[in-house]
């Protein structure tokens, strides 16, 4: 949201608690990107800083945020508007779960195995409120699609393979991902199975642009093995969202890195 609104030609403040955005669930070079592009292209960017109050002045109905910073409290003034980005948390403690044994951890999640059983026999949770971690509204669709297979299809083994699903974020510049992380393959697999290719680039759509106005692309690859099969593919930049349904197709099939260079077009 802050990147439409600078974009539509706002002043824009990006207020965030640590020192980067997307702190959790992506890897570190692609988090490195994006906050590269941000400084460049982006709003003004404001690390570290935990809100503590909002006040608005009577007379010119301005809005000023106090953060806590550094250990200390400090006040930012002038704005028109203020969108507070706080998350969801799952409203399950008025369904009384624990009277069906049906068990939910301590962020109020309910507690599933890989086929979306719960920890009462023949009660089945999936979407948002459960501890898959994909909160995803085609997640959730098709996890209950897979979820009626196995319960009325005859498709006993039918559930939803979550490690393999595509995750895109509509940052500006836009951000793909698919599969594992440079730390989760090699707390996975061990350092020595891991190896990593990475590139940052400017696309020919930038071709005539300054050096100041190109937009980079950034891609890494996390490869596993001798065969070089990626279990993780990361991109940022210009259609990344678009372009990473049809990688998520082909390391869902097992792909390498020698069949990706191979594919010449």
């Amino acid at each position: 949201m802050a990147g439409i609104f600078h974009g539509l030609g706002s002043e824009t403040h990006l207020f965030f608690r640590g020192e980067t955005v997307l702190r959790r669930g992506f890897d570190p070079y692609i988090v490195q990107a994006l906050m590269s592009e941000l400084e460049h292209h982006g709003p003004q960017l404001r690390a570290g800083c935990a809100p503590r109050r909002l006040e608005r002045d009577a007379s010119t109905g301005k809005i000023s945020l106090t953060v806590l910073r550094d250990g200390k409290e400090e006040t930012i003034g002038g704005f028109d508007a203020v969108l507070s980005a706080i998350g969801r948390k799952p409203v399950t403690d008025e369904l009384q779960l624990d009277k069906a044994g049906v068990k939910v951890n301590g962020q109020g999640l309910v507690e599933v195995d890989a086929f979306e059983n719960t920890s009462a026999p023949g009660v089945f949770a999936l979407g948002d409120c459960t501890t898959t971690g994909f909160e995803l509204t085609p997640v959730a669709i098709a996890a209950g699609r897979r979820l009626a297979d196995r319960l009325f299809g005859g498709e006993p083994r039918a559930r939803l393979e979550y490690a393999s699903i595509a995750t895109v974020v509509f940052s500006h510049p836009p951000i793909g991902t698919i599969g594992l992380t440079e730390p989760a393959a090699r707390a996975e697999f061990g350092d020595a199975e891991i190896t990593v290719k990475q590139a940052s680039f400017a696309s020919m759509a930038y071709a005539l642009n300054p050096a100041s106005g190109k937009v980079k692309t950034s891609l890494k690859l996390v490869l596993r093995g001798p065969e070089e099969r990626i279990v993780g593919l990361h991109c940022i930049g210009p259609s990344s969202d678009e372009m990473m349904q049809g990688f998520a197709v082909a390391i869902r099939m097992g792909a390498t890195r020698r069949d990706f260079e191979a594919s010449e077009i």
